[in-house]
């Protein structure tokens, strides 16, 4: 037997405020943990950004169990030569520059590779495109340290059959670091241009585009939030990679991941110019995020919508 609107009302009188309470605990919880990450986030990055404007002697001398040399957030003594001098030690600069030439042309040929391929998967049969998508899914599964010797003797046997020097190049590096984000910018891309529908493409070809002119003029520029998303992650991948950088750079191409640590040697540890220098080379990432944060959340969600 049904209730009756009276006892439907008394029913959601009695539950609502338990309700509000399950919610409002839902939420708490909720900032709780975001406070909980940002707290976790950030606090290191504070401390490095306080650090940076510390003396050498400050940072080196500090001792937790001297009230007089305990650690402060804010400096002792405020300097800024840490940033006047961040180039003078370390040639962080060039290592800067050497990041942003590898960075950006690892960007555009992962993007120029995955959105041609990614459309092709996700519009178009052909033989063999099933294990091709499985290939791509399982090199996902294995860690980069197992191909940092066999890229290595590539590159020597490269050398040594053709002359193409590949090691201590932009291009090396570049083409390492392509390998490494095109399964992943591929198979998202695919998936980004699946939840497209095909009457965009009909409609485009039937005013007159080709199926490349089609993807050119009218489908890249409706994926966008997947190619900034595929962008960035190939930007930042490339950016802050150290292992093969150590081993496939050389002093001329050396990348900010890599030339950072030559703040620390045998004779000094620089903490005070490290931390100045670590916070110029996360500028670049910090200002490229910003600006593009908006298209990387549509692009993630999109994309991981339909396989």
């Amino acid at each position: 037997m049904n209730p009756t609107n009276p006892e439907k009302k008394a029913y959601r009188s009695m539950r609502s405020p338990r309700a509000r309470a399950i919610r409002v605990a839902e939420r708490v919880g909720l900032y709780a943990a975001v406070i909980l990450v940002l707290v976790v986030v950030l606090i290191p990055y504070l401390w490095m950004v306080s650090g940076s404007f510390k003396t050498s002697l400050e940072i080196q001398s500090a001792d937790i169990t001297d009230p007089n040399l305990a650690p402060r957030w804010i400096p002792r003594t405020f300097t800024l030569d840490n940033y006047r001098n961040v180039n003078r030690t370390v040639r962080i600069m060039d290592y800067f520059r050497n990041s942003m030439i590898i960075s950006v042309g690892t960007m555009v040929l992962c993007l120029a590779l995955s959105i041609l391929a990614g459309y092709a998967l996700a519009r178009f049969e052909f033989k063999g495109k099933g294990p091709y998508v499985l290939s791509l899914l399982v090199t996902q599964m294995f860690p980069g340290i197992l191909f940092l010797i066999p890229y290595f003797i590539l590159f020597v046997y490269i050398n040594k059959w053709t002359g193409i020097q590949l090691k201590n190049t932009y291009q090396g590096l570049i083409l390492t670091y392509s390998s490494f984000a095109l399964p992943f910018s591929i198979l998202m891309l695919r998936s980004f241009f699946a939840n497209i529908p095909r009457e965009i493409d009909e409609q485009a070809q039937i005013d007159g585009c080709t199926p490349v002119g089609a993807l050119f003029r009218v489908i890249i520029p409706i994926a966008r939030p997947g190619i900034a998303a595929v962008g960035i992650y190939a930007f930042i991948m490339s950016w802050n990679e150290i292992l093969f950088a150590s081993l496939l750079t050389g002093r001329a191409t050396k990348t900010v991941a890599v030339g950072i640590l030559e703040y620390i040697t045998n004779q000094e540890a620089r903490w005070a110019g490290m931390m100045a220098a670590c916070i110029i080379v996360t500028i670049p990432v910090l200002v490229l995020f910003t600006l593009i944060q908006r298209h990387i959340v549509e692009g993630l969600v999109s994309g991981s919508v339909k396989g």
